[in-house]
């Protein structure tokens, strides 16, 4: 089954967009209305929504070690919890002129210190689509488990990082998924290797 939408871009109907917050993220707000399932347009409404730029993540694995990479740093947005420490894959933003590929070997050397050999696309998927512009790409990425430096911290120090790495066979990987994950990208990108694992041994040791 493929899924069509009902409708197209040219459905909605913008009579206000205003950007109401610029800093480390941009917060817009905006009146628009859009055609319902019946045909008719919906009354105009007003919502806010966070703008970022797009992002591409990796799921590093060493088919010949058969190691995953992951990494662990503090996030504030879910402080509350208990600990604000997640565990997590590789992530970055595009920057203006970088396309995908550029990125995620961008992010891989610094928050972990690799270099990625081959990529393999994923999926991507909205974040949360209620009230965030973004789009999320995830990738498989190549590398050599015996480079990895587990003895110091990653990341950039002018952007605040400090990155602990994981390094863990690809079994003990998937087994994660039977814990209390609470990073999407991470969980996603998980169950997507824990289905397609052997094909992409098959492909990248061939």
């Amino acid at each position: 089954m493929k899924f069509k939408p009902s409708y197209r871009r040219e459905d909605v109907e913008v009579i206000k967009d205003e950007c109401v917050y610029q800093g480390f993220f941009e917060m817009r707000k905006m009146t628009l209305r859009h055609r319902k399932f019946n045909g008719e347009w919906s009354q105009p409404m007003t919502r806010e929504m966070m703008v970022r730029n797009d992002a591409v993540c990796v799921l590093l694995f060493d088919p010949v070690a058969d190691k995953v990479l992951l990494i662990e740093q503090f996030r504030p947005a879910v402080l509350r919890k208990e600990s604000p420490w997640l565990l997590e894959l590789v992530a970055g933003m595009v920057e203006e002129g970088e396309d995908d590929q550029q990125v995620a070997r961008r992010e891989a050397m610094e928050e972990a210190g690799v270099e990625v050999k081959r990529l393999e696309y994923m999926f991507k998927f909205v974040p949360s689509p209620g009230g965030l512009v973004e789009y999320l790409r995830m990738y498989a990425g190549e590398f050599d488990a015996s480079k990895v430096d587990l003895s110091r911290s990653h990341g950039l120090a002018d952007e605040n990082e400090d990155i602990k790495l994981h390094l863990v066979s690809a079994d003990d990987a998937i087994a994660l998924l039977q814990q209390d994950i609470e990073n999407a990208s991470t969980i996603m990108g998980l169950q997507w290797f824990a289905l397609h694992k052997s094909e992409l041994v098959n492909r990248w040791c061939e």
